[in-house]
Parts: structure tokens; sequence; C-alpha cells
């Protein structure tokens, strides 16, 4: 087991807080998902062009078609992918640091 490079963390704190920065932004996407909703995300995302048909690489479930964005096509999505990103942002600074 080592120290984790120094921070005086061992390796299983390290993996722990890794997990928990990973289950915040997921939460944060999906807390979004649902403020945002359906149709504003059509409005303010471009979804990638599914036209080609789903294979097994992209065939998403009930919760992965919420979770989906896409790219943002307005301002209204540029905010809102920034603040997602600065939300997420956030948590793992608290999880890691604080």
């Amino acid at each position: 087991m080592t120290d984790g490079g120094g921070f005086g963390v061992g390796d299983a704190e390290i993996v722990r807080r890794m997990f928990f920065s990973l289950i915040s932004a997921f939460c944060i996407v999906f807390m979004a998902s649902i403020w945002i909703g359906p149709q504003k995300k059509a409005q303010w995302f471009r979804l990638r062009d599914m036209s080609k048909g789903f294979w097994f690489f992209n065939r998403r479930g009930i919760l992965g078609e919420s979770l989906r964005f896409g790219w943002p096509k307005t301002k209204e999505g540029y905010q809102a992918a920034a603040l997602m990103i600065t939300a997420i942002a956030v948590s793992t600074y608290v999880i890691f640091i604080v």
C-alpha cells in the first residue's frame, strides 16, 4: 500500500474519493436532466444523428436516454453545460481536498 503520492492518503482512500466523485457527477447530470426537461433539452442541445441505426455500443436504456444531452446549440445550452461542468468540478474539489 502506497501513501497516495505524498498527500498522506492511502490508495483505498483515493479510490473511495474517486467513486464518490463519479457518483456525485452522475447525480448532478441526472438532476440537471430532470430540471431542464426533455422539451428544453431538445431545443438547447443537438443530439447525434442516429439515422444510421443502433448497434451494440450506442444502444441505451431508459436511463441512458434521459441522461443524454448532446452538444449545446443555443446560449442556454452552453450555460447549462457550463453550470454542470462547474458543479462537477466543485463537488470533485470538495470530495478530494476538503
